[in-house]
């Protein structure tokens, strides 16, 4: 049987995960010296290391056993393209490392909902704080690891969910209500080339308008709803679009997501 090169591993290893997350950008980069058998992938927010392990640890012809202190082979195969041609081997990989970064939105996300878990309180930045449950998780660390790890526990759980629910929903995107059909219930969030992104339904003291105004929108008083500056006469950033209705779901907030179909590839 083929022995497949570390290089296609990784080339096959990228088209796998940009075709099983998408809309996420990931880092795939083959090693270099004595670390030439090894793949690294990085990416922000998104899926969890788990469910990225889950997909890059078939690609895998080796892992390392450290009690013995040496590589043992894992029998896996993978098939790749080399050159137009299919080709099925063992890989020439002893071992891949995957790491999640954390966005200073989905950060300042968990700050609010340590804020929210403490009366209001603004997290301070540089002390030990005290011990507290985020949705479940206990929390207890230094100001900024905490902030790390209710992002990594909670707000990115969260946004993930809500983006594959979204994928789900949206396989055919809604452009425009049909005519007579009432307007949903509760907040409305769309992308048009002319408005750009907006926000629309929501109420006073509905709780809307921190998350919005943590994700730079601006209130329009002449038309009544908020808009995210500098998104008009352009595509529509469904991963901010994501976020934000993720955040606005969080905040017990019921939202609608309309976007505009994608322009068919000439």
């Amino acid at each position: 049987m083929d022995y497949i090169e570390t290089k296609h591993v990784a080339a096959e290893l990228r088209n796998r995960l940009k075709a099983q997350f998408p809309g996420v950008k990931f880092s795939v980069r083959k090693g270099t010296g004595t670390a030439s058998a090894w793949i690294s992938v990085h990416w922000t927010d998104g899926p969890s290391t788990a469910d990225v392990d889950e997909l890059t640890r078939p690609m895998q012809g080796a892992q390392f056993n450290g009690q013995e202190d040496r590589y043992e082979p894992t029998g896996n195969t993978v098939t790749v393209t080399v050159n137009g041609r299919k080709v099925t081997g063992k890989p020439l990989v002893d071992g891949i490392n995957t790491h999640q970064d954390i966005s200073d939105d989905a950060l300042k996300a968990a700050a609010a909902l340590w804020s929210k878990a403490h009366d209001g309180a603004e997290p301070p930045t540089n002390e030990m704080l005290d011990a507290c449950v985020i949705n479940g998780h206990v929390q207890e660390n230094w100001a900024p690891q905490q902030m790390w790890q209710i992002a990594h526990d909670v707000v990115l759980p969260q946004r993930w969910a809500a983006a594959k629910e979204q994928a789900a929903q949206t396989a055919r995107p809604t452009t425009t209500h049909e005519k007579g059909e009432e307007a949903p219930e509760g907040l409305t969030l769309t992308h048009t080339t002319e408005d750009g992104t907006t926000v629309t339904g929501t109420r006073l003291g509905d709780g809307a308008a921190d998350v919005l105004k943590r994700h730079g929108f601006k209130w329009h008083r002449k038309h009544q709803y908020w808009y995210a500056p500098g998104s008009r006469n352009k595509d529509a950033d469904t991963e901010f679009v994501t976020a934000v209705a993720a955040d606005l779901a969080t905040a017990d907030l019921k939202v609608t997501t309309i976007l505009p179909e994608p322009t068919p590839a000439a």
